[in-house]
């Protein structure tokens, strides 16, 4: 079987073929939120090089969110737009758990969980923490410990502090880790690591691998193009902005009303 993965969800891209557990082919760019730009012609080079005609692709994957609400949108339309012109499955991956996949191979260490961590603004990261467990062929795929969510820093080292077990550590990745790791090394001290940077921004090899682990479980996760969404923890500045014009004029009329 093989995979075609899509990861625009934050300021890193990336793309990645996957076949049979191993990873054919991958390509990345970290040049800023520049993706709709970028990933054609990424996705184009990569299959190019790889000698690898879309028509001989099974499934598509991408990353669907939390994440940048521009990207999530750029990766989600390509990714279903090509899913639809060759009638192939579409698999979402969460970015949250394609980054603690990305990390924890990095450690051979049971008592390391994965906390990614991604750029919400607002002084706050999207966040949830994983566990997984080494074994003789790579780490087993991570179990959720805290659902997503969006919270401050401040908060977060409140929440691992109270969570880590005696002997556990936690390694943060995403694109924020680096933003907020010294705030939760003063928190956390020695029991908090800080994945490398090629650990940290690009997870479409993770999603491929994710997506096909999913596919072979379970075909029927596998989706219509159609039902594929981006996955949003928290509405879009302007959906915000929206919202509180709608609120004020509403008052204002039942002011006067």
């Amino acid at each position: 079987m093989t995979i075609l993965a899509v990861d625009a969800a934050g300021k890193g891209l990336s793309v990645a073929v996957a076949a049979e557990g191993r990873i054919l082919a991958n390509a990345a760019l970290n040049v800023g939120l520049t993706h709709s730009q970028r990933l054609l012609p990424l996705l184009e080079s990569l299959l190019k090089a790889a000698d690898l005609p879309l028509a001989e692709l099974n499934a598509l994957a991408v990353v669907s969110g939390p994440g940048s609400f521009t990207g999530l949108r750029i990766g989600v339309a390509t990714a279903k737009g090509l899913a639809w012109a060759l009638q192939k499955p579409l698999l979402a991956v969460s970015t949250l758990e394609a980054a603690a996949y990305n990390a924890l191979p990095g450690y051979v260490d049971e008592n390391i969980l994965a906390c990614p961590v991604l750029d919400a603004r607002r002084n706050e990261v999207y966040t949830a923490l994983y566990a997984g467990r080494p074994t003789a062929a790579g780490w087993t795929r991570p179990e959720q410990l805290w659902p997503p969510q969006a919270v401050s820093p401040a908060d977060l080292a409140v929440k691992l502090a109270a969570t880590l077990a005696e002997g556990q550590r936690v390694v943060l990745t995403g694109d924020a880790a680096e933003l907020i790791y010294a705030d939760m090394w003063a928190a956390l001290g020695a029991r908090v690591i800080l994945a490398p940077p090629e650990r940290r921004c690009f997870n479409a090899s993770a999603c491929a691998l994710l997506a096909e682990e999913q596919f072979k479980a379970d075909p029927g996760q596998a989706s219509l193009p159609a039902e594929v969404s981006a996955f949003y923890l928290r509405a879009s500045e302007a959906e915000r902005n929206r919202l509180a014009r709608l609120a004020a004029e509403k008052e204002q009329a039942d002011s006067h009303a």
